[in-house]
């Protein structure tokens, strides 16, 4: 075996491994069955008492970055506008999200539903799913795409645009050609193996791998993961303008504390991830699946009975 061999063929097996693991984070055909069939009955309970417009499936479901045991689903629901005005201006988005919440309670009174920033969130105990209701108001048009009000979190309302977003990161997986939502999903499992979980927001990271152009060229999965902690932590888990001029700054954390918790674990994964990768390059397989597992906190890849 050549000097060169035996480091290349190290750093395949944790290609193969890397591999095997997104495999096993897909949703399975039954979640996300289930997850559409409680958006759908979430729909019809709305549209009986709102004004609806329409709903949108968006979030990580809708960008294909959700990953299994974790199928949470976002449901914008475009409401009249008559149903946000109160006299000649729009009322609170707190007193919007506590009428939605009133109702969802009537229909399901069974269920644990509470509200959470910009929605209200039904959990469903029996299938381990999610939904995130968020109202949303049409506020006008981007060229060719529609731009709508969200609730900002502290009673007003933000501009937002999913249709806009999505394609945007759409262009941006083409260009990755297709690491970028497996590394989102890579990234997002990281987040929850962590102990305690990493509140790093979803569409934060999606956004800043697009932004950065990080998954796009040759690159491995191992890199692609290594230089988002790297980003992550020099930018220290701060905010990002939105690229696309929208939505403002988006956040990475919902709060100081969670940031500074969101930073450590970053930091402490990012250089076990460093470590991971000079292993590979030297040629030792063992050592590289050790600080892997570390990343992924003894996930990597014994969870699906890899390695």
């Amino acid at each position: 075996m050549t000097g060169l061999s035996f480091p290349i063929a190290t750093q395949s097996r944790i290609a193969n491994l890397f591999q095997r693991l997104i495999a096993g984070i897909q949703p399975t055909s039954g979640e996300t069955s289930s997850a559409r069939g409680h958006a759908a009955r979430i729909k019809t309970r709305i549209e009986s008492s709102f004004n609806l417009k329409k709903s949108m499936i968006a979030g990580s479901f809708a960008r294909q970055t959700y990953i299994r045991g974790y199928s949470d689903i976002d449901m914008f629901m475009l409401l009249s506008r008559d149903e946000a005005r109160r006299g000649g201006s729009y009322m609170s988005s707190d007193t919007v999200l506590s009428n939605l919440k009133a109702e969802l309670q009537q229909r399901f009174p069974a269920t644990n539903i509470y509200r959470d920033v910009h929605a209200i969130v039904v959990f469903f105990s029996s299938s381990g799913i999610s939904v995130d209701v968020v109202p949303v108001i049409f506020e006008g048009w981007i060229p060719m795409r529609p731009r709508y009000l969200m609730p900002d979190g502290s009673g007003w309302w933000m501009k937002t645009s999913p249709p806009t977003h999505n394609a945007y990161l759409v262009k941006a997986n083409e260009k990755s050609a297709g690491k970028l939502r497996k590394t989102a999903q890579l990234i997002k499992f990281w987040r929850l193996c962590r102990t305690p979980q990493v509140p790093l927001s979803s569409f934060h990271i999606e956004m800043l791998l697009a932004a950065n152009a990080v998954c796009v060229g040759v690159k491995s999965y191992a890199q692609c993961i290594t230089e988002t902690l790297q980003l992550l932590a020099e930018r220290q888990c701060q905010g990002l303008r939105d690229p696309l001029g929208i939505s403002g700054n988006i956040g990475a954390t919902r709060s100081d504390s969670q940031r500074e918790s969101a930073l450590n674990s970053v930091i402490y994964s990012r250089d076990q991830a460093k470590a991971a990768l000079s292993a590979a390059k030297e040629g030792d397989l063992e050592e590289a699946k050790r600080h892997w597992n570390i990343v992924f906190n003894d996930k990597f890849p014994r969870r699906y009975g890899i390695g």
